[in-house]
């Protein structure tokens, strides 16, 4: 089969799989469980950005969204801790569990039908290096201060319950 004719195929079952997994971010009462179906979310965008062409640009949203953000809001909740007690829904796990099975299936069937999968040409470390520092060095200027950010605000919270 031709994976031209795919494509509309591919974009509906990730366009369903994303409306599922955002009403499961609002619906959600525990934040782990709606922060962890917000990375569901991510990655199902970044997988239609995928299907687009954009293969570069879908691994830096898996990276930012999923692998920082979500993060991030994962530990810092169990950092803080949650006032509530935790909500038991027996079908959440069957839920995310098979939206994130879909998901990653998908994934890898777009990426083999349109080539997204191609080994990039080797480079030396001071080759990468330079070519950060000369091209790139606001964006990486950028990035550095953002982490620091993150980390004094992750230290803040996580000193906001103790008492002096």
């Amino acid at each position: 089969m031709n994976p031209i004719n795919l494509l509309p195929l591919f974009a509906l079952i990730l366009g369903v799989a994303s409306i599922i997994s955002a009403y499961f971010v609002i619906k959600i009462k525990d934040l782990i469980y709606a922060s962890s179906m917000l990375a569901v979310l991510a990655s199902i965008i970044s997988a239609l950005i995928a299907l687009l062409g954009f293969g570069i640009v879908s691994a830096y949203l898996v990276l930012v969204y999923v692998g920082a953000a979500v993060m991030f809001i994962i530990i810092a909740i169990s950092m803080v801790g949650v006032g509530s007690k935790e909500s038991k829904e027996p079908f959440l796990g069957i839920a995310v569990g098979a939206t994130l099975a879909v998901t990653i299936g998908i994934v890898i069937l777009a990426g083999k039908f349109y080539n997204l999968y191609t080994y990039p040409q080797y480079i030396t470390v001071t080759q990468a290096a330079s070519g950060l520092l000369t091209h790139y060095l606001p964006v990486v200027a950028l990035i550095i201060i953002a982490q620091a950010a993150t980390l004094v605000e992750a230290i803040s919270i996580s000193r906001r319950g103790e008492k002096k």
